[in-house]
């Protein structure tokens, strides 16, 4: 839920996005993308949709516009209202939802794809993570990302071609969400955190090194062999995707211990609430209390 001061920003960063912004609900239009210059662009949908395992090439700074939108990996999802800020992570398949808005009929958002990031900035300490649990997209706005954004997206639209301060732009942008959880896509992700978001993803499934590899595009020694350089192993991995869906479930009120402990795939309940304290600080039951 918002609060007072960013329900402010949200409303502050509508307005000057309000030249991309569909003036008027056209009926007969089907759902389309719309786009501003080489890296922008908006997309735009007159009825509800879900799309099933959407993904991108390269990562996406989005702005809801209009209406609503909701992101699911799994049973983990998120919802963003018109002026929230998102990031899509590259590669990465997700279940999307949009709804129009009941007083202009149209669903619709910004995105602005990421090419490249300049080296000055992939320089600096980035403390970001991809979400420790579930799934967590959100951007929290300030006033100068709100500013940073408006700017970006006017000099991306002003020609086909990218300017230099058009690029400037972008690069303020980056820098300003350096430390924002959601946004460590967009400097590179660890093969290891991508294959956790698959778990996430289909947590029923019993994933291998091999199932893995060719979701991926690289061969399970490779796999193996990358995740050993980046300090884990494909074991280390899938046990802590399988705790943090544990923990999902947990925070949500959705089952009991038990079924948490099966996801995490446990059969011992005493083993599953020692590992579970030593990660996250509390018994499962007790935050299953907390969350009732």
């Amino acid at each position: 839920m918002r609060n007072d001061t960013s329900n402010g920003l949200s409303m502050r960063l509508l307005e000057v996005l309000r030249p991309f912004a569909s003036a008027r609900k056209e009926s007969a239009e089907a759902a389309h993308v719309r786009p501003h210059g080489p890296q922008l662009f908006s997309y735009c949908c007159f009825a509800a949709e879900r799309l099933a395992r959407v993904s991108n090439p390269r990562p996406v700074i989005g702005i809801v516009l209009s209406g609503t939108k909701e992101f699911w990996r799994g049973d983990a999802g998120q919802r963003f209202a018109a002026g929230d800020v998102f990031v899509f992570p590259a590669e990465v398949e997700v279940d999307a939802v949009n709804v129009p808005s009941e007083e202009t009929g149209i669903y619709e958002s910004l995105l602005l794809e990421v090419h490249s990031v300049p080296e000055a900035i992939r320089r600096l300490k980035v403390r970001g993570r991809l979400p420790a649990q579930g799934i967590d997209l959100r951007v929290p706005l300030t006033a100068d990302l709100v500013e940073a954004l408006g700017h970006a997206a006017m000099e991306l639209s002003a020609s086909d071609h990218a300017t230099a301060l058009a690029e400037h732009r972008l690069a303020e942008v980056l820098l300003l969400l350096r430390d924002v959880p959601a946004a460590a896509c967009l400097y590179g992700v660890s093969l290891a955190d991508r294959v956790g978001w698959l778990v996430i993803g289909e947590p029923a499934r019993r994933w291998t090194a091999e199932q893995l590899g060719r979701t991926l595009g690289i061969g399970a020694s490779t796999l193996r062999r990358r995740l050993a350089g980046e300090g884990t192993s494909l074991r280390q991995v899938l046990a802590a995707a399988r705790m943090r869906l544990a923990h999902e479930m947990l925070s949500a009120g959705a089952g009991t211990v038990g079924d948490a402990a099966g996801a995490a795939g446990y059969v011992s309940r005493s083993h599953f609430d020692r590992r579970f304290r030593t990660v996250y600080g509390a018994s499962p039951g007790a935050l299953r209390q907390a969350k009732a």
